[in-house]
């Protein structure tokens, strides 16, 4: 008997980690985070979980790496099975979550962040087929982010797979995500189970218009994630460069410290682009512009609102929760010259989902601020799978029962029908701590 219990909420995209229990021995697939208003989620102890040898990452994302330090602070020293190029960013990503917490509300301290990266861990990589005892599993690429990945597994003739997030197609840098094999049942993600996105090639049209119509009057500012967003524009600006329309004077900033330590990391493994990327970068940085400015300190930053045309700027938070963009969008905000464009998501109570919504005025730093800004919003930057490619991805798997995670309950609902509409396969919708036997 194969036994799965759920450590994330249901009808959220936050804080996925899932212990499947086997005859032999238990094991983790994610340790992710929960943020926004589940925030106090992360309280919960785990100790139900400590204890288990193996935990399987499928990428760098704080909802999926998240309460690992907190694994660790309960006791756990497990096993870390992962793509290199997850560990490394993932260090990153963890290191930056601390900073950026309450002083007050700290889930973990700096020891153990440092017991966590001394974890024995083994690397796998796409493609490859491996063993535990009598667990068979098979490392796919998920075409998230880089590195990401999902597993298929294979116990007591019952076959069983974890997406993790599985990517939007088309998109630069990362490869398409893989079609799955067969399976018995499969777990998977439904963040955009009720929608599709525009075709990225579209998206990048109306990224050209917002930043050129804007740049001879004024300036552009991306709120943008640090991890894959941030390294997606400067790959796309990159490529109007060598194409020769990006005007010389023209400047890109990247004002995010995180960004730029990812950065680092993504010419690190070019094993993971896709062939045009990977062609690019045996012959150029495929991210460096001519006139990219990478801020160091924070007064290299606040230099930044001297300048008053013809620079993009390119910070974090994408929703514009805090960090440097916020700096930047109260120097701006006010002046029609200028636009802020959101290539990403825009969470419920952000600072970010105000402006997209059309608020006139919204506050800003212990003071209202007046929107003249110009606002653009692009949707096909998403790394996550629109509807129709999570449909075909489970079709490929044609399961008899199908696990919907990390996912609002609209969007599972949808996907839902489609799945049983087009599969007949059964579809389970857990809640936290939920269990189902395989």
């Amino acid at each position: 008997m194969i036994k799965v219990k759920f450590f994330g909420a249901a009808g959220t995209v936050t804080g996925s980690m899932h212990m499947v229990e086997l005859p032999e021995f238990r094991f983790l697939v994610d340790a992710g985070y929960f943020q926004g208003h589940l925030f106090e989620l992360n309280h919960e102890p785990l100790r139900e979980v400590k204890d288990v040898p193996y935990l399987f990452l499928t990428h760098a994302h704080l909802d999926h790496i998240g309460r690992l330090p907190m694994l660790v602070r309960e006791g756990f020293r497990g096993k870390v099975i992962t793509h290199r190029a997850t560990w490394e960013i993932g260090r990153y990503i963890l290191e930056d979550a601390f900073h950026l917490m309450d002083e007050d509300d700290r889930l973990y301290d700096l020891e153990d962040l440092r017991r966590t990266f001394a974890l024995p861990v083994s690397f796998v990589e796409c493609g490859e087929e491996y063993s535990i005892g009598n667990l068979k599993f098979r490392v796919r690429d998920a075409g998230h982010i880089l590195g990401s990945a999902f597993y298929e597994y294979e116990y007591g003739g019952k076959r069983f797979t974890f997406s993790g997030d599985l990517g939007n197609t088309n998109k630069p840098i990362v490869r398409d995500p893989q079609m799955p094999n067969p399976a018995d049942v499969v777990f998977m993600e439904s963040t955009y189970g009720d929608r599709n996105h525009k075709p990225f090639e579209e998206s990048v049209e109306e990224l050209k218009e917002a930043v050129f119509s804007t740049l001879p009057r004024g300036k552009v500012l991306i709120p943008a994630f640090a991890l894959e967003r941030a390294q997606e524009l400067l790959y796309v600006f990159k490529t109007w460069e060598n194409e020769g329309i990006w005007p010389g004077e023209w400047k890109v900033v990247l004002d995010s410290p995180l960004a730029t330590k990812i950065l680092t990391e993504f010419l690190k493994f070019p094993e993971c682009y896709d062939e045009e990327a990977y062609e690019r970068f045996l012959h150029e940085n495929p991210f460096k512009l001519r006139n990219l400015i990478i801020t160091r300190t924070k007064e290299e930053s606040k230099r930044i609102n001297h300048v008053r045309t013809g620079t993009v700027i390119i910070a974090g938070s994408g929703m514009l929760t805090g960090g440097r963009a916020i700096h930047h969008l109260k120097h701006m905000i006010e002046d029609p010259n200028n636009a802020v464009v959101f290539v990403g998501y825009q969470a419920e109570g952000t600072l970010g989902r105000e402006i997209v919504d059309g608020a006139e005025k919204v506050w800003i730093s212990n003071r209202f601020y007046d929107v003249n800004i110009r606002v653009f919003t692009i949707n096909g930057f998403s790394s996550h799978a629109g509807r129709d490619e999570l449909l075909d991805w489970a079709t490929a798997a044609n399961p008899r029962e199908v696990v919907l995670l990390h996912g609002e309950e609209r969007a599972k609902e949808s996907l839902k029908r489609a799945i049983e509409d087009r599969l007949g396969s059964r579809v389970h919708m857990p809640t936290l701590y939920d269990e189902i036997e395989i």
